[in-house]
């Protein structure tokens, strides 16, 4: 089931960082906003610590050079001596160690935002809390990691902390009283889900639900109206002449539930001209998805492309799904 040696390291640091942003969504916290506003809380900045510091322990993951999501510099200014303390709190959990320095964690923190790490033929890309807004209301995210090799995913693990295991209803899968799922695929070898209440349990196989032309349309779509334009996936439907069950959600748990078939599309259209993905948003569930057996295009029927550094800038959009549905959605799109 599991052939690449690499795997288990990426599981156990996707536990860890799971075990860190419990540890921090179970205490009050607050968000620094980014450059571009988007909120980071402590819980990001422990998750990629701990990921960093579990890959650089294993023999067969320290020289990988990988691409995290976050910036360690904000972090360490002096007025952030609070945010720091939680971030070192949570690391020190996760990793059951005592006397971890400021410095140890924001190293941690910084060797896996390396900016260059795209222009290596095989780099990881890491979303330490993919759907911060998800976590900080109390709904679903994930912990993405991808490793991708010549501009293509070949590992991913994605942790779903408030993600109920599989062969949940769709409505009960997003219960965020969940003890939480692990779902990892390799290129070629298949897609499963850890039920992480028996980790010593064997993993599910993953695969899509099949869609039936005329069946109402199981729709996993991002709760924030700015990630994803509503009302042009509104006029999508209405040329198909399907029924749409919306389940919205943050993050690529919407990936896990097409990947298990508790959905049957994930689709995106970007609201703003211009916007590109970033590749740490996708890479981990589109991979998953495709291991499952889902189609995985953009809006332009092509490929997503991994190639173009941080983010997707030869995409436009993004679809997931039965073979059978994407194919109709991108025929209306044609016409």
């Amino acid at each position: 089931m599991i052939v690449n040696p690499m795997m288990p390291a990426l599981l156990l640091a996707q536990q860890r960082a799971m075990r860190a942003t419990r540890f921090i969504s179970a205490q009050s916290f607050d968000a620094l906003a980014k450059a571009d506003m988007s909120p980071v809380t402590a819980a990001d900045f422990a998750s990629q610590a701990v990921i960093s510091m579990t890959l650089a322990d294993d023999d067969a993951t320290r020289s990988i050079p990988m691409l995290g999501e976050e910036d360690a510099q904000a972090l360490a200014l002096p007025e952030q001596h609070l945010l720091r303390e939680r971030v070192i709190a949570a690391v020190a959990f996760a990793l059951q160690r005592d006397n971890l320095t400021a410095n140890e964690v924001l190293d941690a923190i910084q060797n896996a935002h390396c900016v260059h790490a795209t222009s290596s033929t095989r780099f990881f890309t890491l979303d330490p809390v993919d759907g911060t807004k998800g976590f900080l209301r109390g709904g679903q995210y994930a912990i993405a990691l991808a490793l991708i090799e010549d501009g293509t995913p070949t590992l991913a693990a994605l942790g779903c902390p408030h993600l109920q295991p599989f062969r949940c209803t769709s409505a009960d899968a997003l219960s965020v009283d969940a003890v939480g799922t692990l779902q990892f695929a390799e290129r070629a070898n298949g897609a499963f889900e850890l039920d992480l209440r028996d980790v010593t349990a064997d993993p599910c196989e993953l695969h899509v639900a099949e869609w039936k032309a005329a069946s109402a349309i199981r729709l996993a779509e991002s709760v924030e109206s700015a990630h994803s334009a509503h009302d042009e996936s509104a006029k999508i439907f209405k040329a198909l002449d399907c029924a749409v069950h919306n389940l919205r959600l943050d993050s690529q748990a919407k990936y896990a539930l097409v990947a298990r078939g508790d959905a049957d599309l994930y689709m995106r259209i970007p609201v703003l001209a211009g916007y590109a993905e970033c590749i740490w948003d996708h890479a981990a569930g589109t991979l998953i998805a495709q291991e499952a057996g889902a189609r995985v295009c953009d809006l332009n029927m092509n490929a997503l492309d991994f190639t173009t550094g941080a983010r997707l800038t030869s995409n436009y959009g993004i679809l997931c799904g039965d073979e059978e549905l994407v194919t109709r959605i991108l025929d209306v799109l044609r016409r």
